[in-house]
């Protein structure tokens, strides 16, 4: 199927979602469990360590950030209902909301936004957000309901790291020990869903917090149960045993779409998957710039996204798709090319050696890791596959205990320097990785994205971008394949949700906290 038929389909479904939406607004139903059925467990129990991916989705039911943001990238009040910034960019006063209650009935205050950004802060804690907040120099709570951050410099998107759960979310002060990565239960937070119960591998269970100060959920209950292979998850939706799945099989929604399964509908998420390959640059055989390139030379990028995606998916060389305002136009990368491939991997030294690929269990990923093992056979590579579950994978990843692996790789948010820094600057002990998983650290590159970070016109930040991307494609820590879109499949009488570009369970303007069961 071409781009534009997929996304012409994915219109018409919206566009017949809202109306049907509109039809049905005036009489919800409240009550009821909705089962939505995840690809993925959750790995830990703290709200601000690893907040990708599923992960912050799942979270995103129960923790909120400052502000929020629509599908038009406005900046909307959240957490925070109105914000100033002085003349100078450097310090940010946000007004409180008033009356937010936290799972355990405390009020939100200023102290205890100061005590999560303060926890994210801190290098001891390994908070995936540590990067994001590297500039703010001090975070101040002037009254009860009043914050102030103060920032080492100005960043000019600075807000709109405020606006998901990757930079933190809000805890109450003193719910988490300094340290401590795993806590055993989560801190309680200010989302329409409270945490009830989690039995790793098998389901997470959310109870509605009545508490909540926005729209309140009108399902009593939300079970995340976790079906790791994608036609065992899709099967269950067709017999009934879950009401909902993220991550619906390509294949299967053809077959919804042409109305050939009857009682089942999808909503579409048209940038989740962004996909690439990333090395681990620090050590052998992958600290061998050549190598890289020699992969780089010798990847497909449609022939990986058509075997594994259906023919759904967008190339891209970059961490936007092509025609995004934030896709830069003119910048060469490593084209495929089988014979430089070859020269290259001559050039390197390489002798045959197997080198293995990891890859996280379930969804398309086997289907990518057999394609790219095949591509890089036809110049003499001998790749070997080895898929982990999400919990191990993770592990290795932050400790660099692999040689290259599949992962996600794109964005539509709003700022493009959060795209590219917090993945690419240098990060001070490479056996304990955060954000940048690759280990990859030039000076060079610190000081453009530094400089990038800084900049306020648009112009020469374009122009900041394309050096970025450039060295980043000389340097290869990361081969970008392209993006995919993803489904949510569900049962006809499940109403009211829809989902953002990127596909998350909740979002500023809708989610599972809009669910009812019209049954």
């Amino acid at each position: 199927m071409q781009r534009a038929s997929v996304f012409a389909l994915g219109l018409s479904f919206v566009l017949g979602a809202l109306a049907d939406l509109l039809a049905a607004s005036s009489a919800p139903k409240r009550g009821g469990t909705v089962t939505l059925a995840v690809s993925r467990d959750m790995t830990v129990m703290n709200p601000l360590v690893d907040t990708s991916s599923t992960q912050a989705r799942i979270r995103e039911l129960m923790f909120e950030p400052l502000l929020g943001i629509d599908l038009q990238g406005n900046l909307r009040p959240n957490l925070a209902e109105s914000w100033e910034v002085s003349p100078d960019r450097r310090l940010y006063t946000f007004r409180l909301r008033r009356g937010v209650k936290f799972h355990n009935d405390r009020e939100m205050t200023a102290d205890d936004v100061k005590f999560a950004i303060d926890y994210t802060m801190n290098p001891k804690n390994g908070a995936r957000g540590y990067q994001e907040l590297a500039v703010v120099e001090n975070v101040t709570a002037a009254d009860k309901y009043t914050l102030r951050m103060h920032l080492k410099r100005p960043i000019p998107a600075f807000l709109y790291l405020l606006t998901d759960i990757a930079a933190f979310s809000v805890i109450p002060k003193g719910s988490l020990e300094e340290g401590v990565r795993n806590p055993g239960k989560f801190a309680p937070g200010t989302g329409p869903f409270k945490f009830t119960e989690w039995l790793p591998q098998q389901r997470i269970v959310m109870t509605r917090f009545d508490g909540y100060w926005g729209q309140k959920a009108l399902v009593e209950q939300v079970v995340l149960r976790v079906i790791n292979d994608i036609t065992v998850r899709f099967t269950a939706l067709r017999a009934g045993d879950v009401d909902m799945i993220e991550r619906a099989p390509y294949e299967w929604v053809k077959e919804i779409a042409q109305g050939k399964l009857k009682g089942l509908s999808f909503v579409p998420a048209p940038y989740a998957g962004g996909r690439a390959i990333e090395f681990n640059v620090v050590d052998p055989p992958f600290d061998n710039k050549k190598l890289r390139l020699a992969v780089a030379h010798a990847i497909d990028r449609k022939e990986i996204l058509d075997a594994a995606y259906f023919g759904f998916g967008e190339v891209s060389d970059q961490r936007y798709p092509k025609g995004h305002r934030w896709y830069i136009d003119g910048v060469p990368a490593p084209a495929y090319d089988v014979s430089r491939a070859r020269n290259l991997l001559r050039e390197a030294g390489y002798k045959g050696e197997p080198i293995e690929i990891m890859g996280n269990l379930g969804e398309q990923a086997e289907v990518e890791a057999a394609v790219i093992q095949s591509q890089l056979r036809r110049i003499g590579m001998n790749v070997q596959i080895r898929m982990m579950d999400r919990g191990a994978a993770f592990e290795a990843r932050r400790k660099g205990r692999y040689a290259f692996k599949l992962a996600g790789g794109g964005s539509v948010g709003p700022d493009p320097v959060d795209s590219y820094l917090p993945i690419h600057v240098c990060e001070p002990d490479p056996r304990r990785r955060n954000q940048n998983e690759t280990g990859y650290c030039d000076r060079q590159m610190d000081a453009w994205l530094k400089e990038a970070q800084a900049e306020h016109d648009e112009e020469n930040l374009r122009q900041l971008l394309k050096k970025i991307i450039a060295k980043i494609n000389d340097d290869v820590p990361e081969i970008l394949i392209g993006f995919t879109p993803r489904f949510f499949a569900m049962r006809d009488f499940v109403k009211g949700f829809t989902t953002n570009h990127e596909g998350d369970f909740r979002w500023w303007g809708g989610g599972m906290n809009y669910v009812w069961l019209d049954k």
